[in-house]
């Protein structure tokens, strides 16, 4: 049997007892619809293994002393948000669990201050009642998979392949980029470019594999010097695309920065004597469902990313209040949009701020 261990979860007490979380937590909550020997069981391996509920966990059954709270998984001069972006998060958090009664907190102060260097402090120090990861995940990341296993009710607004049980609410990145590159192969492209945004980080991962594999669908050799990272600068935009497009054989570019930055993208191609929609054609990433980027563009890609996060609060709320009792994935899909218009429409909610 395996050692006392203060870290199990209430998922590991019911994958060692053979029976699901709902049932556990109906004996730890003293609640009848549990056999006696089914009872007597998961005591028993609670005893054995030290498990106690999280503290955030055990306040549910009764007034509540910590707060529903927000944290970064990256500083905001690394991934830097918008702040159109935090207030409609806010806004979100608001009216599913401030207008309940709950208290809401956003912990946005830089890693230095925290103990650990992560972005789960207010977690370890028991000040969450549930949390909300904010912003795409390191390759790397563990800090998840620790807030995972305290039992504490939370969703991640991103995912990672290293922890595919991590509760999230996220969008095919992958799938988006493989729908991208596959749209311009259909229209007989074949040196086909692309900016990626997010090196490191899961997002940026799941963009090259869609993109290389719409080109192996095509039987279309990739070329590593297509494919370029690039930053939220305007600068690097502008130059990023400069340098793919005095390249004449490129005639087609997914736009995956997922920046918005219509500006840039036309600078770049102006210093390399292109112009998008006529010599080139274009992909555009979007959060918007309605609101062209690049006019020029032959098609934008919406990114569902609101839309994935409202859900994903929603569900965050029934395992906060009960009515379920394990975490959950949410994975929407992108959508190639024909969205054209004489001039570019205002973002309604940029994700990320263009840095100078």
């Amino acid at each position: 049997m395996t050692e006392p261990s203060t870290r199990w979860t209430i998922y590991d007490i019911a994958r060692h007892a053979g029976v699901s979380a709902k049932t556990v937590s109906r004996v730890i909550n003293g609640k009848s619809g549990v056999g006696q020997e089914t009872r007597e069981r998961i005591l028993a391996l609670i005893k054995q293994v030290g498990y106690y509920p999280h503290l955030g966990a055990r306040s549910l059954r009764g007034r509540r002393q910590g707060c529903i709270g927000l944290v970064l998984s990256e500083p905001l001069d690394v991934v830097p948000l918008s702040r159109e972006l935090l207030l409609w998060l806010f806004q979100e958090l608001y009216l599913v669990f401030g207008s309940k009664g709950e208290r809401i907190c956003f912990d946005l102060n830089p890693y230095s201050e925290s103990p650990n260097g992560d972005y789960g402090r207010s977690v370890w120090d028991k000040l969450f009642t549930a949390c909300v990861v904010v912003g795409p995940l390191l390759l790397e990341d563990t800090t998840v998979r620790r807030i995972h296993d305290t039992g504490l009710p939370y969703v991640s607004l991103g995912r990672l392949d290293s922890f595919p049980e991590c509760c999230s609410a996220a969008v095919d990145y992958e799938e988006g980029t493989y729908l991208s590159t596959k749209f311009l192969v259909e229209r007989g492209h074949k040196r086909i470019a692309m900016l990626k945004a997010l090196s490191g980080f899961q997002p940026g991962l799941e963009r090259r594999r869609g993109y290389l594999r719409a080109l192996e669908e095509a039987g279309i050799e990739p070329d590593e010097r297509l494919i370029r990272s690039v930053t939220f600068g305007a600068r690097n935009i502008a130059n990023v695309v400069h340098r793919l497009l005095v390249d004449d054989s490129v005639t087609a570019l997914v736009d995956c920065s997922g920046t918005e930055d219509a500006a840039n993208l036309r600078e770049g191609a102006r210093r390399a004597g292109r112009v998008p929609g006529d010599d080139f054609e274009v992909v555009v990433w979007t959060y918007s469902s309605t609101s062209p980027v690049l006019r020029e563009a032959c098609a934008h890609l919406w990114l569902p990313v609101r839309e994935a996060t409202a859900e994903g609060i929603e569900l965050l709320s029934d395992w906060f209040y009960g009515k379920r009792d394990e975490p959950f994935q949410v994975l929407y899909r992108p959508v190639i949009r024909d969205i054209v218009g004489d001039t570019e429409a205002p973002r309604p909610l940029p994700v990320f701020e263009i840095l100078e």
